[in-house]
């Protein structure tokens, strides 16, 4: 997984929203060794809720990995095309407390990789992954995402490595997630995201910098306050090595979020982080960071009675007060053996919400996840996630998740997947509570 810092991760974040959030809860952590990896990898077969390239709890957005295999050869381009089904039954299709409606849901995901070596040390990759989703008795619910990228790698002899990568996602706000909306059609939205990074090391220090530029269009049919936005930050990392195994992070990031019609919300925040990064070729790896941000809007909120109305009148917001956050991130992984792997990631971080008569919610928690490797055709699987959303005054959630799955490939091409989760809200406002069972059994195919 590639490290980067803050300031994109909190963009990227707000770009694709909490949807990604019940995504991840449902596939919450990466892939194992062995087989299994080249399948975890599409992130297209296992989720039942979104499809997205990014899981935010973890909080490292990545940039799209080559698969693993020989795939398909072309030329001197390789091919991976791959497929998944999926069908699913949920015991409360609406994620919601009264009248719980149970469905089954059938998830279709075919993609394709391709991947082209540049002067044996750069490659360039372009990849396209769709799911659809088809539901049995609601068909309200069905909804086709889209997910397509380019990326170039640039790894160069005197150390310095460039990333580059530009994306479109067709997504939606899945049932359950923080800013589901509880409307008859779900909102669907649509986001481009142009990403870049750089980084040297060095033997005494080391430099990162990280810009990015995101827009997002929500498709919600007046369902809800106008969120069309877009974003753009600048980050830089300064990395000091302790040894070969141990780095200590310094860090400070920028960025400006702007809203097409809903300009109460428009801010500027910045922060500074400092942290550690363990190598990954160690039992014990990853990254952590603690920091302060700090968020500013660009107008005071509206405080006169008839500006306040007019305002309510066009379903727009009268804006939100200055934010400070301690914030907190964490990717931690131990691998006692090479058949046992334990990952925590704590996580604590602010999003901009548009919805609700909310300006602003933190969501802090901790997710912990068990995988055991019994053979190279046989693994399991248990997670836990806890996460609490705070919406100030208007509202604040607890969730919990519990999952458990077994993976078995007959070969390296071809697994099946057998998994169960039980998801709970607790919130301040009745109306968001709801608890969920959810059995799903996959077939998936990659070459």
């Amino acid at each position: 997984m590639n490290n980067v810092i803050f300031s994109i991760q909190q963009r990227y974040l707000k770009c694709v929203h909490s949807a990604l959030f019940f995504a991840l809860m449902l596939n919450l952590f990466g892939p194992i060794n062995g087989w299994a990896q080249s399948f975890s990898d599409t992130g297209s077969f296992s989720f039942t809720g979104s499809h997205n390239p990014v899981n935010p709890i973890l909080v490292y957005p990545q940039f799209r990995r080559l698969f693993p295999g020989k795939g398909v050869k072309a030329g001197p381009v390789r091919l991976h095309p791959f497929l998944g089904v999926a069908e699913v039954y949920t015991d409360n299709v609406f994620r919601t407390e009264k009248r719980r409606r149970g469905d089954f849901l059938t998830t279709i995901a075919p993609g394709l990789q391709a991947s082209l070596p540049i002067a044996e040390r750069h490659k360039l990759i372009f990849d396209y992954r769709a799911a659809q989703f088809l539901y049995g008795k609601f068909s309200e619910n069905n909804v086709l995402t889209q997910d397509g990228l380019g990326r170039l790698s640039l790894d160069f002899p005197s150390g310095l490595k460039v990333d580059f990568q530009a994306e479109h996602v067709e997504g939606f706000d899945p049932r359950g997630s923080e800013l589901d909306i509880q409307q008859q059609d779900i909102t669907k939205w649509r986001s481009d995201l142009i990403k870049a990074q750089a980084e040297m090391i060095g033997s005494k220090v080391g430099l990162r910098i990280g810009v990015s530029y995101a827009r997002v269009h929500f498709k919600n049919n007046d369902q809800a306050a106008p969120r069309d936005r877009s974003f753009g930050s600048v980050d830089l990392t300064v990395i000091v090595p302790a040894n070969e195994n141990v780095s200590a992070l310094f860090g400070a990031q920028i960025s400006d979020e702007s809203y097409d019609e809903n300009t109460q919300l428009d801010s500027f925040s910045y922060g500074i982080f400092t942290g550690f990064r363990l190598a990954a070729n160690q039992r014990l790896s990853g990254e952590f960071n603690l920091g302060y941000s700090v968020l500013n809007f660009d107008r005071s909120p509206v405080l006169d009675p008839v500006q306040e109305m007019e305002l309510t009148r066009r379903n727009l917001s009268v804006g939100g007060k200055h934010q400070e956050l301690l914030f907190m991130r964490g990717d931690l992984r131990w691998r006692p053996t090479s058949q046992l792997d334990f990952r925590l990631v704590p996580f604590r971080f602010l999003q901009q919400s548009a919805v609700f008569n909310t300006s602003t919610f933190t969501q802090t928690g901790l997710g912990v996840s068990a995988l055991k490797v019994f053979t190279k055709r046989f693994s399991t699987r248990g997670s836990f996630l806890y996460a609490n959303s705070d919406f100030a005054e208007a509202r604040n959630d607890d969730r919990f998740r519990w999952r458990i799955e077994l993976d078995y490939r007959t070969v390296k091409w071809l697994g099946f997947k057998l998994a169960y989760s039980f998801e709970r809200r607790a919130s301040s406002q009745n109306q968001f509570d709801f608890y969920s069972n959810t059995i799903m059994f996959s077939v998936q195919g990659l070459l």
